[in-house]
């Protein structure tokens, strides 16, 4: 998955994330038929929350893996510091 389609999900999880903030701070629905509809979609955007978060995991994971066979195959690379010279 590239930068800019991860950035799309993040951008999209933080606007659902708001949205199920909004739906919280909202009074409490009368009847039935309004809590139904409210927690329908509610339940809708915690499933697809849920999905990115999952997808955001399997690409995170697919990153580790690639950096872990990085490291195997050529070793740790450590920048080296140049020591201060005291006069």
């Amino acid at each position: 998955m590239d930068r800019e389609a991860k950035l799309d999900l993040m951008r999209r999880a933080l606007g659902i994330k708001h949205k199920l903030k909004v739906h919280d701070s909202m009074p409490r629905a009368e009847t039935h038929e309004q809590v139904a509809a409210t927690e329908l979609a509610r339940g809708e955007l915690e499933e697809e929350l849920a999905a990115i978060d999952e997808l955001l995991f399997e690409a995170r994971a697919e990153a580790i893996a690639e950096k872990k066979k990085e490291i195997l195959k050529s070793g740790v690379k450590v920048k080296k510091l140049e020591s201060s010279k005291e006069d």
